[in-house]
């Protein structure tokens, strides 16, 4: 095999260059089509897969906007493959699922195709998406009570599930009778197959048509560019480090507890290195995630955050480093489970680095519009298994935990019912086609008001939804997840967390008989039985005829000081039901007279507020400010909360943006410059909960009683600096 050679270094015109980079972009979603549409899998069908291209050394030239995650784990696969094997060849294609070296979990198959043109190794193609059930202790094969990998289904090691054109059907077969779903992961791999099929096709096209070389230096140029257009926009932010922890709630013997999950983002010139070594160290429990799916979480905030103005492709990550030692909760080694990785500690730590990359860009007035807080909190695993209603063995996960409440910005509120980041182009099950496939009747899915945090700009509500088991005696549930017992979606510069996730479940219900009269049910409490909540990990749940379980979603946080959002666009959220009156008036200090805002009671309650802010304000760490204005040196704003004010080598100085006043010199931490304010619960919003050994803390002026930042933490030890800017 003729291993990969550098492209002739020539630049190809601009409208070749383009017609060959759309068309290549055309061709990776004809494959991508082509595989959805062979697939008949609810899960494929929900967007939870991906379909690239990739230059001949592994990295990423075209990629979908689809489960994101697993592109970058398909850049790590093929360079296992080159590293591997050197028989590679024309029609063959290769097949990993080992979460250890390049895939967030077991279920998340990948298949990748070389492409040869002319006896030359030009470009790889790849495909992946969630298998229903691959083995493992739980229909479904997340096992969130694993004690070791052996436990979680099939480990597919790097090899070939095609040599030369020719399937290999042992490796094949040793796959699908380990599933309990097997006609649906073989139609599945029979999909995988069909889309690379279509694809090298049109490749083989393009290439007769432009010559291979010509388009894999159209897939360079497009890269190299890409990585040199982040390089410009990073050399233009300022150098420094930045930090955000986020927390993992997982169950305990005793109940629930947590794992610190830390980011330091260094910034320097035109690179940045995010260093992930202060996480705690991996334990054998749901929810660890190995380096490929925390690697490839990166990936994708990178993607997101950059990527709206810069094409797609591994330039994006070329100016990234990486670093974290192998054994932590985010770089689980064998025997480690890592069912739950693929949305646990990878996802946190995708939480924490969106954290120290919003505090970065809100440096620049040029990119400030880039920061929002944590995209995506936790993925409410709800799966189920047992017999259908044609009296058939089923495994099924629901994806309608994709419909969360985005993020807010700082010109514009989150969206509701948004979807995930890690799916950009994605959607949600159909009703029907689950209803129709699945023993379970869906009774509600909707948005939940208040559910999105409050700010300047409020986080997008998410929606709840709740099933009952249908013409079947019973089904058994797998439901998992982390932000049970602290928001992962914590707000910006002031703006509070979107909601915690929950499962609820109603024992011995009357629904069967309300349904039977008619009647509508839209409350859990309408339907008698008996109401219980659900720990954050529940395995194996008996759910028989009558019980009913409702499931409800981590939300964006919000951007901001709640007490600057205007008034009008509160009185519109309590008009079409996005927040109640009574959160209105609680969080916004927006009082709602009938159809109106009444401004002299709103002003007294904004007025309130800040009042009780500095009544329970514990001082500054670090004395106080002032009330002078701040004066002198160049004036960095940074978000809504601060102006840092430099003095050539002097000491920076730190004044509050609301009202201008000097908080003082910038040591080590702004925060120590702030008024400390802890907040319960209910002050936090109606859906939000905090951990007995974490605390929320609201950091504000001690002047102007604006709210600075809200943040949970832990007591134990001091909160890292949210920013050290280089000198």
């Amino acid at each position: 095999m003729d291993r990969p050679t550098e492209t002739a270094r020539h630049e190809i015109d601009p409208v070749s260059y383009e017609v060959i980079r759309h068309k290549l972009w055309s061709i990776n979603e004809e494959g991508s089509a082509t595989m959805i549409h062979v697939s008949g899998s609810p899960v494929v069908h929900a967007t939870d897969y991906n379909f690239g291209i990739y230059a001949a050394d592994g990295e990423m030239a075209v990629i979908g906007v689809y489960l994101l995650v697993p592109i970058y784990t398909g850049y790590m696969a093929i360079k296992e493959f080159l590293a591997r094997f050197d028989d590679i060849a024309d029609g063959d294609v290769f097949i990993i699922n080992d979460p250890y070296l390049a895939a967030e979990h077991q279920n998340d198959v990948q298949f990748c195709a070389p492409f040869f043109h002319e006896g030359k190794l030009v470009a790889w193609l790849g495909c992946m998406a969630h298998q229903v059930d691959l083995g493992g202790l739980d229909p479904g094969s997340w096992c969130p009570t694993a004690t070791d990998v052996y436990q979680e289904g099939l480990r597919i090691p790097p090899g070939r599930i095609v040599r030369k054109g020719e399937v290999n059907r042992e490796l094949w077969d040793v796959i699908i009778a380990n599933s309990r779903m097997a006609l649906t992961v073989s139609n599945d791999f029979s999909a995988f197959l069909a889309g690379l099929k279509v694809a090298r096709q049109r490749l083989a096209e393009l290439c007769n048509r432009y010559g291979g070389q010509t388009v894999a230096r159209v897939m360079q140029q497009s890269i190299e560019g890409s990585e040199r257009e982040l390089r410009k926009r990073l050399a233009a932010l300022p150098d420094g480090t930045f930090e955000h922890v986020s927390f993992l709630d997982r169950p305990s013997k005793g109940g629930t507890e947590v794992l610190k999950i830390a980011c330091k983002l260094t910034k320097t010139a035109d690179r940045l290195v995010f260093d992930f070594d202060d996480c705690d160290p991996q334990s054998a429990a749901y929810g660890m995630a190995t380096r490929a799916g925390t690697v490839g979480a990166v990936a994708t905030l990178m993607l997101c955050m950059f990527g709206s103005g810069i094409a797609w492709n591994h330039g994006l990550m070329r100016p990234v480093e990486f670093v974290a030692r192998d054994g932590l909760c985010v770089t689980a080694t064998p025997p480690v489970p890592v069912s739950g990785g693929a949305a646990g500690a990878n996802w946190v730590a995708m939480c924490a680095a969106a954290g120290c990359l919003a505090k970065l860009v809100s440096f620049s007035p040029e990119y400030k519009d880039l920061a929002f807080g944590p995209g995506d909190g936790s993925w409410q695993l709800a799966q189920f298994g047992g017999i259908n209603q044609y009296g058939e063995g089923f495994a099924a996960m629901y994806l309608d935990s994709l419909l969360w409440g985005g993020p807010a910005f700082s010109f514009r509120d989150g969206v509701d019912s948004g979807g995930a980041m890690v799916i950009l182009g994605g959607g949600t099950q159909d009703v029907e086609q689950q209803e129709v496939g699945q023993p379970l009747l869906y009774l509600w899915r909707r948005e939940l008001p208040d559910s999105g945090g409050a700010g300047r700009h409020r986080g997008g509500n998410g929606i709840e939804y709740a099933m009952t088991p249908i013409d079947t005696d019973g089904v058994t549930g797998v439901l998992a997840s982390h932000g049970i017992k602290l928001p992962n979606r914590t707000g910006i510069f002031g703006g509070l967390p979107g909601s915690c996730a929950r499962y609820e479940i109603v024992r011995n219900s009357d629904i069967a008989n309300i349904l039977a009269s008619g009647r509508m049910v839209d409350r859990l409490d309408r339907i008698g039985g008996r109401y219980e909540v659900l720990g954050s990990v529940s395995a194996g749940v008996p759910v028989p005829r009558g019980d009913v379980v409702n499931i409800r979603l981590q939300n964006g946080g919000g951007y901001g000081d709640p007490l600057d959002r205007e008034p009008e666009a509160v009185l519109r959220d309590v008009r079409n039901g996005s927040v109640s009156a009574e959160m209105a008036r609680a969080l916004y200090g927006v009082v709602i007279a009938g159809e109106a805002v009444d401004h002299a009671a709103s002003e007294a309650r904004r007025k309130e507020i800040r009042s009780n802010r500095l009544a329970s304000m514990r001082a500054p760490r670090a004395g106080g400010g002032g009330s002078q204005p701040a004066h002198g040196g160049t004036a960095i704003p940074w978000g809504d909360s601060l102006v840092v004010h430099r003095h050539g080598h002097h000491a920076a100085t730190v004044a509050c943006r609301h009202c201008g006043a000097t908080l003082g010199p910038l040591k080590e931490d702004w925060r120590d410059l702030a008024g400390v304010v802890t907040l319960k619960s209910g002050q936090l919003g109606p859906y939000v909960e905090v951990h007995d050994e974490l605390v929320a803390e609201q950091f504000v002026c001690p002047g102007c009683a604006a709210s600075l930042w809200v943040e949970v933490l832990s007591p134990k030890a001091p909160p890292a600096p949210d920013f050290m800017l280089a000198t």
